[in-house]
């Protein structure tokens, strides 16, 4: 995902965000994003708000996330919750981003499809996922902007992203474990490093949600993030796989 654009500097919210205050930032947000600097989080939200349909899908989906957050009756506990919701829909985004990212195609991509959610309707689950993936990656980005400027959580913001970058890893991984020929050497590798990397990801996310950590407090989780999978040459595959 690209830097999340900023919407100008706000003053930590005081008082518990209601419904409506987090559904009129979340809506004007997007609108805003259209326009944004960024490309990929521009082409986002257009795609997002020109289609009926999938905005209507959205606005039930996110709206139901934002009231859990307005049930809690202080800022700390919406924080928290918000928190819930980035790791949530950044793990709901990862099947695609995946697909477009490494570039899966014809049998493979059917077979991944398959291994991933078990089902033998690829059309219509490709087709799902899609639209899951717009869906989430809007509610990502509404819910880090939400975090940093209405509840002045840029320190979470700043983790986050370091997370992601990880979890894109670690999804990288399994999706090429799940493709490479298991009579081979290739998935050797990728599943010796899968656990360390899934416990990895667990400290860190674990951490980010208890409670409220300091800001030097997300500083050392730099040096899990350093000695992460990143710092080792994952193997190339070969996805041409039999139909």
């Amino acid at each position: 995902m690209p830097p999340i654009a900023r919407t100008g500097t706000q003053r930590p919210a005081q008082k518990p965000l209601s419904i409506g205050r987090l559904m009129e930032y979340s809506e004007l947000f997007l609108a805003r994003a259209m326009h944004s600097d960024y490309p990929a989080e521009a082409q986002l939200a257009a795609r997002l708000l020109e289609n009926v349909t999938l905005y209507s899908n959205w606005e039930q989906s996110h709206g139901r996330m934002m009231r859990d957050v307005a049930a809690i009756s202080k800022p700390t506990g919406q924080l928290v919750e918000l928190r819930r919701v980035s790791f949530s829909m950044l793990h709901r985004k990862a099947p695609f981003e995946y697909l477009r990212e490494r570039h899966i195609r014809g049998p493979a991509r059917r077979l991944l499809i398959q291994r991933l959610f078990g089902t033998q309707h690829y059309g219509r689950t490709l087709v799902r996922e899609h639209a899951a993936y717009i869906s989430s990656a809007c509610s990502y980005l509404c819910a880090d902007s939400l975090c940093g400027e209405m509840l002045g959580d840029e320190a979470f913001c700043e983790a986050l992203a370091d997370y992601e970058t990880a979890y894109a890893e670690y999804y990288r991984a399994y999706c090429d474990s799940l493709l490479a020929d298991t009579d081979t050497d290739e998935a050797a590798p990728l599943n010796a490093l899968l656990p360390y990397l899934r416990y990895q990801l667990k400290v860190i996310r674990d951490h980010l949600l208890a409670g409220a950590p300091q800001k030097s407090d997300f500083m050392e989780l730099k040096s899990l993030f350093s000695k992460s999978g990143d710092t080792q040459k994952l193997p190339v595959l070969n996805f041409n796989v039999a139909p």
